[in-house]
C-alpha cells in the first residue's frame, strides 16, 4: 500500500530545516517559538498520519518510494502500526520538553540540538532503507554528545561516547556484512538494504543468525539493559535534561528489535530466548533495588528507568502476542512517565538548586499541584488501575504465565519495589521534614513556587495521555499489527493460542 512520501519526509525533515535555519545571534530570541511551532507541526502531522493509517490501510503497513537507487541506497520510508503511534508520542514528548523545562537551561544552542535530535529519532522511526535507517540511527545520540562535550561534562561525554560506539558500532558492521555476504552470494540485488525486500528474499536466501546478533546487540545497549546500563545514571544526574529527555523520547531499543532482528531473523529470537529473559528480569530487579538505595531524585529516576527497560526486554522474550503487545505499549508508558517526572525534578531543582531528598521536604504546603502531579505519574509509572501501564503491565503478565510463571511474578513483585520507590520520593519531598541523614540544612522555602502554567499544562497532558491510554487501549493497541505479523515465522506457544488473542486485543480491565 502506498503512502504520502511528502508527508513522510516533512515528519523528520520540518526540525531539521528549523534547527539550520534558525541561527545568528540576531535569532536567539525567536528560537524558542520556532521550535514550539514547528514540534507542535510535527505532532499535527503526525497524528495526521496516525488517522489516515488507521481508517485506510488498518495500520497495516504501507510504504513510499523515491525512485533512484545509488549504490544499492534508495528513499525508501513508510509507516505501519508501530510506527504510527510512535511518531506522535515521540513527538509530543519533544513538545512537552519544548513547553516546560526552565528557561535558564533551555539556551538557544540546546534547542537547536533539541530539533536536530528529534529529526534524527523520526527519521529512523520512518526509515524502511536499511543503510538511511543506520545513519539516522548513528547520529542520533551526536547532538547530545557534542553538548555534553561543550558543557565540561567530560565524565558524562565519556559515557555517551561508549554508548554511542557500543550501539552504533554493530549496525554499521551489519551493513558492511550484509554487503559483503550479497556481493559473496552472486545475487543480483538491486536493493541490498531494503527491509521489505530482505524480509522476502529470507524464505529463499537466508542470511546468517549471527548477523542478526549485531543488530540485537546495538539494541540492548540502547535500550540500557544489564549489563549494558551503565550509561543511563550518569547521563540522568548530570546530563542536561531537555536534550537527554529528547535524545531517549522514543523507545529506540525496542523499535529496532521489532523492526529489524525480529522479522528478518526469527531463529534467533528462539535461540536467544533462555538469555533474554534471565537479563530482563534481572535488570527490571536490579534497577529496582538499587533505586530504593539513592536519596538523589535524578539518579533514582535512571534506576527506575533501568528497571523499565527489564519489562520491555522480558516481554519480549516472552515470543508471544500478548507479551510482545504489553513490552511495546509499556514502552511508551514509561518515556511518557520518565518525561513528566523529569520535567518535575528538572523544575525542583530550578527553584531550590538541590534534589537530594534529604535536604527537601513539606513542599506540598506551597506547590500542592506540582506534589499532585508528581503523585499522579508515579502511580500511572507502576501501573495503576486505569492507566496505560495497567494495561501494558497486564498484557507482560498474560504473555509470561503460561510458560515461565516465576517470570510473571518476579514482574509483579518488581513492579512493587517500583512503587514503593516513587512513593518514598514523593514522602520524602512533598510531605516529610527533610534536612535528615546528615546532608546539610533543609533547603524547603515558603517561597517555593507551585507549577507555572505552562509546566501545569503539560503535566496535566501527559497524564491526560496516559489515563486516556489505559481507559481507551485499542487504538495503542495499532502496534500489534505488523510485530505480531513477524511473529508467525518464530515458535511460540501463546501465537496460536486463541485464548491470548482474545486477552491482548481486550485486556480484562478495558471498557
Amino acid at each position: 500500500m502506498q503512502t504520502d512520501l511528502w508527508l513522510m519526509t516533512l515528519i523528520w525533515a520540518l526540525p531539521l530545516g528549523t534547527a539550520l535555519l534558525a541561527r545568528g545571534r540576531w535569532l536567539d530570541r525567536a528560537v524558542r517559538p520556532a521550535a514550539i511551532g514547528t514540534a507542535l507541526m510535527v505532532v499535527l502531522l503526525s497524528l495526521w498520519a496516525f488517522v489516515r493509517e488507521g481508517s485506510d490501510h488498518a495500520f497495516a503497513r504501507s510504504e513510499a518510494v523515491w525512485a533512484p537507487v545509488v549504490l544499492g541506497i534508495r528513499y525508501h520510508v513508510g509507516i505501519d502500526g508501530l510506527t504510527s503511534v510512535l511518531l506522535p508520542v515521540s513527538a509530543g514528548i519533544i513538545l512537552a520538553v519544548l513547553i516546560a523545562a526552565p528557561r535558564r537551561v533551555l539556551k538557544s544552542g540546546v534547542i537547536r540540538q533539541i530539533l536536530l535530535t528529534e529529526s534524527l529519532l523520526l527519521g529512523v522511526l520512518v526509515s524502511l532503507d536499511l543503510s538511511i535507517l543506520t545513519l539516522f540511527w548513528v547520529a542520533s545520540l551526536l547532538p547530545l554528545l557534542f553538548d555534553l562535550r561543550r558543557r565540561g561534562e567530560y565524565g558524562a561525554a565519556r559515557m555517551m561516547m561508549i554508548v554511542g560506539t557500543a550501539s552504533s558500532l554493530p549496525m554499521v558492521l551489519f551493513v558492511g556484512l550484509l554487503t559483503v555476504l550479497r556481493a559473496k552470494s552472486g545475487a543480483a540485488v538491486q536493493t541490498p538494504y531494503d527491509l521489505v525486500a530482505l524480509a522476502q528474499r529470507q524464505l529463499t536466501d537466508p542470511l546468517p543468525s549471527w548477523l542478526g546478533g549485531l543488530a540485537m546487540v546495538g539494541a540492548l545497549v540502547r535500550m540500557g539493559c544489564f549489563p549494558l546500563h551503565f550509561w543511563i545514571v550518569p547521563l540522568s544526574e548530570r546530563g542536561p535534561a531537555p536534550l537527554v529527555l529528547t535524545a531517549f523520547a522514543t523507545p529506540l531499543g525496542m523499535f529496532l528489535m521489532t523492526r529489524v532482528t525480529m522479522p528478518l531473523f526469527p531463529e534467533l529470537f528462539t535461540a536467544a530466548m533462555p538469555i533474554l529473559l534471565p537479563l530482563g528480569l534481572l535488570t527490571a530487579t536490579y534497577g529496582a533495588i538499587l533505586a530504593m538505595a539513592q536519596y538523589d531524585l535524578r539518579r533514582m529516576l535512571g534506576y527506575f528507568w533501568i528497571s523499565q527497560q527489564g519489562f520491555l526486554l522480558a516481554g519480549i522474550a516472552a515470543m508471544n502476542a500478548p507479551g510482545v503487545s504489553g513490552a511495546l505499549i509499556h514502552a511508551i508508558g514509561t518515556v511518557v512517565v520518565r518525561t513528566g517526572l523529569a520535567l518535575l525534578i528538572g523544575g525542583i531543582d530550578a527553584r531550590m538548586g538541590t534534589t537530594d531528598v534529604r535536604r527537601l521536604g513539606g513542599l506540598v504546603r506551597t506547590a500542592p499541584r506540582m506534589a499532585t502531579g508528581f503523585l499522579l505519574l508515579a502511580m500511572a509509572a507502576v501501573g495503576s488501575p486505569g492507566t496505560l501501564g495497567f494495561v501494558s503491565e497486564d498484557l507482560i503478565v498474560q504473555g509470561l504465565l503460561d510458560h515461565h510463571s516465576i517470570a510473571a511474578v518476579t514482574v509483579l513483585v518488581t513492579t512493587a519495589l517500583n512503587g514503593i520507590v516513587l512513593f518514598l520520593a514523593f514522602q520524602r519531598v512533598f510531605l516529610g521534614d527533610g534536612g535528615t541523614f546528615g546532608a546539610g540544612p533543609l533547603v524547603s522555602s515558603p517561597q517555593f513556587p507551585d507549577l507555572l502554567p505552562r509546566e501545569r499544562w503539560v503535566a496535566v497532558a501527559l497524564f491526560g495521555l496516559l489515563l486516556a491510554g489505559g481507559l481507551l487501549p485499542a487504538p495503542l493497541l495499532a502496534v500489534r499489527t505488523s510485530v505480531v505479523d513477524a511473529l508467525h515465522g518464530i515458535e511460540m506457544p501463546g501465537l496460536a493460542d486463541p485464548q491470548h488473542e482474545v486477552h491482548a486485543a481486550e485486556p480484562a480491565h478495558a471498557p
